[in-house]
């Protein structure tokens, strides 16, 4: 019976142990995830996010994104520079109605820029205005919707722009739909490509680009 009791014991040490590892550890990513576009993908953080993200290894499914546009699959993607560096950063989400691929930064200040050349962010820093070079995200958004037309044999990509809402976007001149943070609900609801998918089809893309599906 004590041998039983110091077994459940142990038990429980060791589960208690792991759950306080695992919220520390979702604890020390939730200052990245805060700033991020994920908050206005995911319904919460713990759950919705982190606990599917890092138990399941899966967080292509959103129930935020269940609520507002029904089935659907998502894939990330991050672009390198000719030096290794992110350079660009990419959420694509497969849904009834098509496809949309957002490119995202996260930072702040006022932002100026086309669809060609360098963008440049000013802001205040210490009292003094500082200006900084950027990659261009429409360069690395047009190269990897082209990727996707060649692999969905030619289907058409909605595509969009989104900035946190610190960022000034009025100095921003492009053919790409340019949206913040705090807008992607509607963007999302309002996404349509003219041509329908059912689940198997959603799935179908979502392998092709290089997600994975657990069939069990």
């Amino acid at each position: 019976m004590e041998q039983s009791s110091n077994l459940n014991l142990f038990l429980y040490v060791i589960v208690g142990f792991t759950a306080l590892l695992f919220l520390f550890r979702a604890a020390l990513s939730y200052p990245r995830y805060k700033k991020s576009i994920y908050p206005h993908l995911y319904d919460n953080y713990l759950i919705d996010y982190y606990y599917k993200l890092n138990v399941f290894q899966d967080a292509s499914k959103s129930a935020k994104l269940k609520k507002l546009i029904g089935y659907h699959r998502i894939v990330y993607a991050s672009i390198a520079d000719k030096q290794g560096k992110l350079a660009a950063q990419i959420v694509t989400i497969i849904h009834a109605k098509g496809i949309l691929s957002i490119a995202h930064l996260n930072t702040s200040g006022s932002i100026s820029g086309n669809d060609s050349g360098n963008w440049t962010i000013r802001r205040s820093e210490e009292g003094q205005e500082k200006k900084y070079k950027i990659e261009n995200p429409v360069i690395y958004l047009r190269e990897y919707i082209s990727h996707l037309s060649q692999v969905l044999e030619d289907r058409r990509v909605q595509s969009a722009i989104a900035l946190n809402d610190e960022c000034d976007t009025s100095n921003i001149h492009s053919n790409f739909k340019i949206v913040k943070y705090s807008q992607l609900d509607e963007l999302i609801k309002q996404a349509d490509c003219s041509y329908g998918l059912n689940d198997t089809e959603i799935d179908e893309i979502f392998t092709k680009l290089g997600g994975k599906i657990d069939r069990k």
